[in-house]
């Protein structure tokens, strides 16, 4: 594949990578009732993370589509380039799988939707920039989650590196929390209080990921599906069982909570159509953010199997970095020292993890942490999947 070739995946990986993510903070923005309430206190925002989590789930799923054109029309089509994960020995002919042919991707799929309705509940309360930063911390819980359950090893410089990704999180952290210099001391604390409530779904929400990762892992050393195949599955499954779930937590929750507060509810079904269909701008990056999600995915996808893994890792830094430069851009943050500290010491851990800087090859690092040449843990696992 051509470098014009190469320039346009990773160009469309960072625009529709960075669109998810703004796209779902705009909906989180966006009123939906008492708005021509001259307190706006009153007003009440979009929060529909159910929701959110549907449509996610509908985005992975026309990676179908994506998966039919390519590999029933031969276009782009290239045994080369999509290497699949597993033995291609034991590969069919490229044909499309039934879903119900692979029960056990409802395992990931659910893992999926906890946590991306966790991520959604926990992008309510945090800027999108500390949004983006914190789910850094995936490569952390990958990579012991891997220790344990996949029997990965790890070097005593790759656990340094992680506990720089972890003391960025941290500091990210604490600058979201902080300087909330505008408001009274009392709103200043709860203020605070949800941002770290927002920060903790998130970073509950990437364990539940990191365990989805290592599951889906498993799976493909198991079987060879191809990525594609494994995102269009899990969509249908995901899809599936949020809409089991609506639909039953909707009528236990309307029987035992009072009309005015079903309302406020993100499980009210009625409710969720009613603004979704009645609101533009929410219809409107509705469709923006499936459509981003299913372009996330294929560029992830072909990113890390034409390029490698650590070229996805790279990649996904500067996208991060261009959610965080649009979001000051659009008025919705304002530059902070700490945050950008927070976000040179977990770019430094992950690229170090990822092996894109190699301390390996310092001259002052001691002899004793370093090891043998090894295969990195992210160069074995290839995570293929994308999202957000």
């Amino acid at each position: 594949m051509g470098s014009a070739s190469v320039i346009v995946i990773v160009v469309g990986t960072l625009i529709t990578g960075a669109a998810n993510s703004l796209f779902t903070k705009y909906q989180d923005n966006q009123c939906v009732r008492h708005c021509n309430n001259p307190d706006v206190t009153k007003h009440r925002n979009f929060e529909q993370p159910a929701l959110q989590s549907l449509q996610m789930f509908v985005g992975e799923f026309c990676i179908l589509l994506v998966y039919y054109l390519m590999y029933r029309t031969n276009l782009f089509r290239s045994k080369k380039d999509y290497t699949p994960i597993g033995d291609e020995d034991q590969l069919d002919e490229d044909t499309l799988i039934s879903v119900f042919e692979n029960v056990q991707l409802a395992i990931p799929a659910i893992c999926d939707l906890c946590a991306t309705t966790l991520f959604n509940i926990g992008l309510v309360y945090v800027p999108v920039s500390i949004y983006q930063m914190t789910r850094g911390a995936v490569v952390l819980f990958v990579a012991i989650m891997s220790v344990l359950f996949l029997k990965r090893r790890i070097s005593k410089l790759e656990w340094i590196a992680l506990a720089f990704v972890t003391i960025g999180v941290g500091v990210v952290g604490v600058s979201g929390s902080s300087s909330h210099s505008d408001e009274s001391a009392e709103a200043t604390k709860e203020s605070a209080a949800l941002v770290w409530f927002g920060i903790a779904l998130i970073l509950f929400a990437t364990i539940i990921q990191a365990l989805q990762f290592v599951v889906e892992e498993h799976i493909l050393s198991k079987k060879a599906i191809r990525p594609m195949k494994l995102v269009y599955c899990e969509g249908f499954y995901g899809i599936v069982t949020i809409s089991v779930v609506l639909v039953i937590l909707n009528y236990v929750l309307g029987a035992v909570q009072s009309p005015d507060k079903f309302i406020d509810s993100p499980f009210n079904i009625g409710e969720a159509y009613s603004q979704f269909v009645h609101n533009k701008e929410i219809f409107s990056t509705s469709i923006l953010i499936m459509i981003s999600i299913a372009g996330f995915n294929f560029f992830g996808i072909t990113i890390t199997h034409l390029l490698s893994a650590t070229s996805r890792s790279t990649v996904d830094t500067c996208r991060t970095l261009i959610v965080w430069a649009l979001a000051i851009f659009m008025g919705w943050e304002k530059f902070k020292l700490l945050q950008f500290a927070g976000f040179v010491i977990l770019v430094f851990g992950t690229l170090c993890f990822n092996g894109v800087i190699k301390p390996e090859e310092w001259l002052w690092i001691p002899k004793s942490l370093k090891t043998e040449a090894s295969p990195r843990l992210l160069e074995e696992i290839e995570e293929p999947i994308e999202r957000f």
